[in-house]
């Protein structure tokens, strides 16, 4: 009998659930979450993007990503800056965020070495490239 084992879905739930419990403690000193840490990266890799190209990025509802642009924008990470369209933001990080990612991608990286570790080289890229399919067919 093979039992769940033999089923993917539950196999990628645990490692889910390995990944994301190491990933949030990862994160706790610098009071960050992973939502937190997406949207920071695509802000400072798009800088001046819209808040509705955001949620579209993110797969987050218009109203959904309100919350955690206000606190990021509270805690002077990110800053709202009016565009030519007064219905529209464009998002940027400010010094701080900037800062605060640079540490973050830091302790990102350890992570994803502590997953690399687990699988092994090829079994990281392997994987990588089996989810990437994920990626790109939401």
């Amino acid at each position: 009998m093979v039992g769940l084992t033999g089923l993917a879905g539950y196999l990628i739930r645990q490692a889910q659930l390995w990944v994301f419990e190491d990933f949030n403690a990862t994160l706790a000193p610098l009071d960050m979450r992973p939502a937190q840490y997406s949207i920071l990266v695509i802000v400072r890799d798009n800088p001046g993007l819209s808040q509705m190209a955001l949620s579209e990025v993110l797969g987050i509802s218009r109203s959904g990503i309100i919350p955690p642009l206000d606190e990021l924008q509270s805690r002077g990470l990110l800053e709202r800056l009016p565009t030519s369209d007064r219905r529209t933001n464009a998002l940027h990080l400010t010094a701080a965020g900037t800062a605060l990612l640079a540490r973050a991608d830091r302790l990102v990286q350890e992570h994803e070495q502590r997953l690399i570790d687990k699988v092994g080289a090829d079994g990281h890229r392997q994987l990588l490239q089996v989810l990437e399919v994920f990626g790109r067919n939401r």
